[in-house]
């Protein structure tokens, strides 16, 4: 059996904005938010915030992992003000020439690229967040009836939703579960380690009237 870790799973919806306003601004960037959608499209949703410090930066990324593909819904907002700010693709060759990142990205690898407003000045820095769909072909497939979802979790705090009358039936490694106020079954996964957590969630759909 699955070791799975189950934290009072009626009656403990999950407040992510109630939780988010009792963070300082700059602890923010510490947590993911997954949405699961119809496995059938292979599609989640997830948002995330960043914090750019980088005296000089004009626009904030968010790397697309390879073997899956990103909507052309992706939205970055900055947080301080409230703007929508411009939101298209690149590629990691256009995003290299920037100079922003230590590491560089592969060239032909895509990028979600969100244009703020003025260049980050000296002692300023800016709150973006990031909200995004990807289709997963593999990494988010049904077997056998059994919606299974794989992937790697680098934040310390992490949260998947399962989509609407899903239940759980299995985590790999111990998970809080409580239902949200939409009635999903939500997972929260602690990383306390210095690499990624690798998850695989399995789920099947919830008979009618149950």
């Amino acid at each position: 059996m699955k070791k799975v870790c189950i934290l009072l799973l009626a009656f403990f919806p999950l407040a992510l904005s109630a939780q988010t306003e009792s963070f300082h601004r700059a602890e923010q960037d510490r947590e993911i938010t997954y949405w699961l959608l119809d496995p059938a499209s292979h599609q989640f949703r997830f948002s995330h915030d960043l914090t750019v410090t980088r005296v000089g930066q004009k626009s904030v990324h968010s790397f697309v992992r390879k073997g899956s593909a990103v909507s052309p819904d992706s939205r970055m907002t900055d947080l301080d003000t409230g703007k929508p700010l411009k939101t298209y693709t690149v590629t990691g060759k256009q995003v290299n020439t920037l100079g922003y990142y230590p590491e560089p990205a592969d060239p032909d690898s895509v990028v979600v690229q969100g244009d703020l407003d003025h260049p980050v000045g000296e002692g300023q820095s800016a709150r973006v967040r990031v909200e995004e769909t990807y289709t997963d072909p593999v990494g988010y497939v049904v077997k056998d009836g059994e919606l299974v979802w794989t992937r790697t979790l680098g934040r310390p705090l992490n949260f998947v939703a399962l989509p609407p009358g899903w239940m759980l039936t299995s985590v790999n490694t111990p998970a809080v579960i409580s239902l949200d106020s939409e009635g999903r079954v939500v997972l929260r996964f602690t990383n306390t380690r210095n690499g990624d957590l690798a998850i695989v969630i399995k789920a099947r759909k919830r008979a009618i009237g149950k």
